[in-house]
């Protein structure tokens, strides 16, 4: 028993011996595997945009053929439509929106200096200790929105730069659109035939929960990206285009997202005057009033029903992993999960009272 014990014993160290070595190589290999990564990004990036872009337009091609509109019309007409609006889009909007960042990024250690005076005003009576604190979160927030600006910028410049990556993407989306169906047979004739009901049935109930919640949290960022951006500019404030554009996209994010939106809108009304801080304040809670009791439940309705603790314990935990990109998939993920997980135990229920009927 001693020698068969030793044996096993030694078998574990081995296998722990292994997974340390694994762990340093892979440490190891870190730096070339960013190379990788962003050479699998770069390759996915057109199929991916592509696929998402298909899948947000499939509804609407659906209900256009049901109307009696052949199929290949309906792509057509629907894929024009999206394609010239959204070029049209990123032609008449995107220098603006890269030279607003780019001005953005010069300005910002000016708008530190602006509040590093404004706090020395309000703090003069104050210990030094307290300025330095203030001083130093300032400096800290410096750094942080000149390398989210940077990263911002680069990223748009890759995109731009990887021409050949965008111009596949319309063509891509036209045939997923167009042989959407041959599509799903293929993968129907890939799936193990012991999964395909199982995962059609799964594939059903997540879209179900998590196509319409998409399309209409989209749709609601649209319009309010726009609102802001309308009354910013009525405003006069600063860079009211990418500071809409930014209110939207962080809409996404439930409960923390508006204020993530608000803080660089008032923060830049504050660089003109008090009265402009105090009036992008209210635009912001009109937004949020709008978009909870009005464009939210019209366009969203109750699609995706979560209660609040889930919504930001996920948040927490995408915020943690993936920082605003994490909070911004943190919902969908959540509900993709929760479906998978209700189905999996929906299925044990059926399996155990089918064991109990037999015996």
């Amino acid at each position: 028993m001693s020698r068969w014990s030793a044996i096993d014993w030694l078998k574990k160290l081995t296998i722990l011996l292994l997974v340390f070595l694994n762990g340093y190589l892979l440490y190891k290999l870190l730096p070339f595997l960013d190379k990788v990564f962003d050479f699998v990004a770069t390759v996915l990036f057109p199929f991916v945009s592509a696929a998402l872009i298909a899948y947000l337009l499939h509804p609407l091609i659906e209900k256009a053929h049901e109307k009696g509109l052949p199929r290949t019309l309906a792509v057509l007409i629907i894929y024009l439509l999206f394609f010239c609006l959204t070029g049209y889009g990123l032609f008449k909007w995107a220098p603006s929106i890269i030279n607003e960042l780019k001005d953005f990024d010069d300005q910002v250690p000016k708008y530190v200096a602006f509040y590093h005076k404004r706090i020395n005003d309000v703090y003069h009576s104050t210990p030094e200790a307290v300025h330095d604190h203030f001083n130093g979160i300032l400096d800290l927030v410096e750094k942080r929105v000149n390398h989210l600006v940077k990263g911002i910028i680069s990223g748009i410049t890759w995109i731009f730069q990887s021409f050949f990556s965008l111009l596949m993407i319309p063509f891509l989306t036209f045939y997923f659109l167009k042989d959407f169906e041959s599509i799903k047979k293929g993968v129907w004739i890939l799936t193990p035939i012991r999964w395909r009901d199982h995962g059609r049935t799964l594939l059903f109930e997540i879209d179900d929960q998590l196509g319409k919640y998409i399309r209409g949290q989209l749709y609601v960022c649209a319009i309010l990206a726009v609102i802001a951006f309308i009354g910013l500019w009525l405003l006069k404030v600063k860079y009211a285009l990418l500071l809409g554009i930014f209110v939207g996209l962080t809409d996404i994010i439930p409960y923390f997202g508006p204020i993530i939106g608000a803080i660089p809108a008032v923060f830049m009304a504050t660089t003109i005057s008090f009265k402009t801080a105090i009036f992008v304040l209210v635009l912001i809670l009109l937004l949020q009033f709008l978009e909870s009791n009005i464009i939210g439940p019209l366009i969203v309705g109750k699609s995706v029903e979560i209660h609040p603790a889930y919504i930001m314990f996920s948040i927490i935990i995408g915020g943690e992993i993936a920082g605003v990109v994490g909070m911004i998939f943190a919902v969908p993920v959540f509900v993709a999960l929760r479906v998978i997980i209700r189905y999996i135990r929906g299925r044990d229920k059926e399996i155990d009272k089918g064991s109990g009927s037999h015996l």
